[in-house]
């Protein structure tokens, strides 16, 4: 198969597993060109670890929090970047805090942050092998230091993909509904 083109490293804590567990759920179903990996970072020293052994790939480091956590998480990123980081290395925010708080999430030291269902957004971004242009569902700094939103996500039904990451053997209660119960956007 050859070197992973992409490395998806996942700042996997038990507080956002279903979030995550999701997004593996679609990762497992969808066919891609491109040559990916995933790995789980249970600590910040993990994650690091995972970064570095990357090398030579492009690595996305997937964080998902709740906006009690979001402080918290902020400075367990200043940490991994400090351990592990580079060119080649992006960390995308997802999950609640990341929609609702786009802004204060790229103010906090991620590159881009997910906005809404992040299925669509995720699936495109491994076909492009990390590349985020043309992809919906984002927020992010340009050049200019300008924040930059890309539109609405594609959202798909949930029956579409299951809900959990079979490939991963990573599990968890079934969800009928997700997202805010107000219909937050």
């Amino acid at each position: 198969m050859g070197a992973a083109e992409l490395v998806l490293v996942l700042r996997y804590r038990k507080a956002v597993t279903y979030g995550f567990h999701a997004l593996l759920g679609a990762l497992g179903e969808h066919e891609t060109a491109t040559r990916y990996q995933v790995r789980f970072g249970e600590s910040v020293e993990e994650t690091a670890r995972h970064v570095r052994e990357a090398a030579g790939s492009r690595v996305l480091v997937l964080w998902s929090f709740y906006s009690p956590d979001a402080a918290a998480l902020a400075e367990e990123l200043k940490r991994v970047r400090a351990l592990a980081d580079g060119p080649h290395v992006t960390h995308l925010a997802g999950g609640v805090h990341a929609t609702a708080e786009p802004v204060q999430t790229l103010d906090a030291g991620w590159d881009m942050a997910a906005i809404g269902e992040g299925e669509s957004t995720l699936l495109s971004l491994v076909d492009a092998k990390g590349d985020p242009s043309g992809i919906t569902g984002l927020a992010y700094r340009d050049a200019t230091g300008a924040v930059r939103k890309t539109g609405k996500a594609r959202q798909r039904p949930l029956d579409d993909f299951p809900g959990f990451g079979l490939r991963w053997d990573k599990f968890n209660a079934l969800e009928i509904t997700r997202g805010c119960v107000y219909a937050c956007p």
